[in-house]
């Protein structure tokens, strides 16, 4: 990592560690000391059980190219992608070094790139299914939080989804020529045109179409660890309020994670440092007391930043270590 990326990422977790405790004072270290061990080892399981669950995602993926990784490799790979992708801004690490990780442990280029595609684009298909029923089982919650507005925020809110939906809109009937459009521009680009690049978009695409026609056992199987995954990480907010004595619907809770985590991305800030504590602690304001949304934020970023940091760092220290012991000869790739 770069002197900057090093630099962002511990403002990043420095803001997250900050946040809670700015809101919450003193209190926030009381009820953090008594908190139970069993609370504690219940967050930090989550916290694995997401990570093996996207590991098994990668795994199965990687298998049905051909490859024939020890699950403890695909683990390892999947741990380290997610410490780059929490520790680099917009999480643009995670990709390239889990692309760089499939590569240097005997795939090709065009094989990574499809098994990293392939997971977000899972991740994607769960956020479409999910979301939309978890917003409808949290109508409650949504709408006496809008109650609870002024009517210069109803009037932003309603602003952004109706520019949200023309948008969409927009996009998807203008698909077509924006994608005529796209491959001319990509053709004017010389250097797309050699040879090597030409063949790695054929093997993308094959590798692509293989991926798409699996049977519908691996399908199946493969969004169970994608909804493990999601669902693990997700769990652990709901899970902590509940055991503070503050049960709130888990679909509300899942909608309010997904949408404050994926738009602190957009801070440019590792992790979504601060930005996405303060966007919690919002949404949550009108239902609990600073006193239980300070520790409760501290515990929710304990298995959604703090335990996937330190297990995926432990996981790229083995890689990198092996590497130096044993490198590994990358399978030929005509791209």
């Amino acid at each position: 990592m770069s002197r900057k990326t090093v630099l962002a990422a511990l403002i990043g977790l420095a803001l997250t560690i900050g946040v809670p405790f700015a809101l919450g004072g003193a209190a926030s270290f009381e009820a953090l000391a008594g908190t139970s061990p069993a609370l504690l080892m219940a967050v930090a399981g989550l916290a694995l059980a997401a990570g093996v669950a996207k590991a098994g995602k990668l795994h199965v993926l990687w298998r049905h190219l051909g490859a024939r990784p020890a699950f403890g490799r695909s683990l390892a790979i999947s741990l380290a992608g997610d410490f780059a992708f929490l520790a680099t801004p917009a999480g643009a690490g995670g990709y390239v070094l889990s692309v760089a990780l499939l590569r240097r442990s005997g795939a090709s280029w065009s094989m990574a790139t499809s098994v990293v595609g392939a997971e977000q684009a899972l991740d994607l298909v769960f956020f479409a299914l999910f979301v939309p029923i978890c917003v409808l089982s949290a109508l409650g919650p949504v709408a006496e939080l809008l109650a609870r507005m002024p009517v210069t925020a109803h009037a932003v809110l309603y602003a952004a989804v109706a520019l949200s939906m023309l948008l969409g809109a927009a996009v998807w009937y203008g698909r077509r020529r924006g994608a005529g459009a796209a491959g001319n521009w990509l053709r004017a680009i010389p250097v797309l045109q050699s040879a090597r690049v030409r063949g790695f978009m054929a093997e993308l695409r094959l590798q692509a179409v293989s991926l798409l026609r699996a049977d519908a056992r691996q399908n199946a199987l493969l969004l169970l660890l994608t909804g493990l995954q999601w669902f693990a990480r997700y769990s652990v907010l709901w899970m902590v309020l509940d055991a503070l004595g503050h049960r709130l619907p888990y679909g509300f809770i899942l909608v309010l994670q997904a949408g404050v985590l994926h738009l602190a991305q957009w801070t440019g800030i590792p992790g979504g440092g601060g930005s996405a504590d303060l966007g919690v602690a919002a949404a949550l304001a009108p239902w609990l007391p600073a006193a239980v949304i300070a520790p409760a934020l501290s515990l929710w970023r304990l298995g959604t930043l703090y335990v996937p940091l330190v297990l995926g760092g432990l996981a790229f220290a083995a890689l990198s270590r092996n590497a130096g012991r044993n490198p590994s000869t990358p399978d030929a790739d005509p791209a």
